[in-house]
């Protein structure tokens, strides 16, 4: 995903009900010395702020490294 200065309620809703029905784990690394060593602990300490703060433009970055997890790990498990 591209980033944006903000992001809908209903992008993030969609991003933690990935999350939730596939429960990544472990350690992702993603290249260009962006490395998540828990995604477990990522997502999970993440999740208030970012539902909370969704339209945010201070919490953009969280959620783009949150879609960025996403995308990495489904590109992982197609491997």
């Amino acid at each position: 995903m591209k980033y944006k200065k903000s992001y809908t309620e209903e992008e993030v809703k969609t991003l933690y009900g990935w999350y939730d029905l596939t429960k990544p784990k472990g350690e992702i690394d993603m290249g260009h010395g962006l490395y998540v060593a828990d995604i477990e602990t990522l997502f999970d300490n993440s999740r208030k702020a970012v539902m909370e703060k969704f339209d945010n433009v201070t919490y953009s970055g969280q959620i783009q490294l949150l879609f960025r997890v996403q995308e990495a790990w489904e590109k992982k498990q197609a491997e």
